[in-house]
């Protein structure tokens, strides 16, 4: 038995919505993050407000999402909207995380009015980016995202998948560059994928001449040297 959830499935609607997410950013060459929303203390809020108001509560906060993302992001219920999907599509993982605050600083801002009660809804909130040369499908996608928050020693208001932190880390350690090979060439370096990485530079490489494929090597020496004496 584990403890780690898997999301098996997606409606049919749900399913097409990811898909052109992620046709588009695959055709465009940008990356996807999701992030996975799971409010806390559900349980608590039922034994105070009753079971049926549950479902209307949770269909309240769905509604005021939608009217508060982006248009061109996807938002999707799960465990009956006990947690929530955002797809954010052409969203590295700077701007994903930035998201995440936005909206955890929306909803602890909030109260939600249903019948005779105003509802807090705490919430922790999981970040997964993938970049365009990933091969990562719809339901992986999903899990990464939730399954961080499944760490019973992160217990951070949002936390970010291993893939995702080396991304931020890699954006936060080089040098601001609104070049966009070189963004991509980051991604790739620190994904998943490292196959995909050698397919791109591979052909450069071959074509570079004698001399910068040489003052090249001394830079990868260099770097591997500083590496080993860290």
């Amino acid at each position: 038995m584990t403890a780690v959830t898997t999301i098996s499935r997606a409606s049919s609607h749900s399913q097409q919505m990811i898909d052109q997410a992620m046709s588009l950013c695959r055709r465009h060459q940008q990356p996807l993050s999701i992030l996975a929303v799971q409010f806390q203390e559900l349980q608590s809020i039922k034994a105070d407000i009753g079971a049926q108001r549950i479902e209307r509560l949770l269909a309240n906060v769905l509604h005021q999402l939608h009217a508060i993302k982006r248009c061109e992001d996807g938002l999707l219920s799960y465990q009956s909207g006990q947690s929530l999907f955002m797809i954010l599509p052409v969203t590295p993982v700077d701007g994903a995380l930035a998201m995440a605050q936005r909206l955890q600083q929306w909803l602890s801002s909030q109260e939600f009015e249903l019948d005779e009660f105003c509802i807090s809804m705490p919430a922790r909130i999981g970040v997964h980016c993938v970049s365009a040369r990933e091969e990562e499908g719809v339901v992986q996608l999903l899990n990464r995202a939730f399954n961080t928050l499944k760490d019973t020693k992160d217990t951070a208001a949002i936390s970010l998948t291993e893939p995702a932190r080396k991304q931020l880390d890699a954006l936060q350690c080089s040098p601001r560059t609104h070049d966009r090979l070189s963004r991509e060439l980051l991604e790739l370096a620190n994904g998943t994928n490292q196959a995909s990485l050698m397919e791109v530079l591979s052909p450069a490489l071959s074509v570079l001449d004698e001399q910068l494929r040489l003052k090249l090597v001394d830079q990868l020496l260099e770097v591997s040297t500083q590496a080993r004496a860290m």
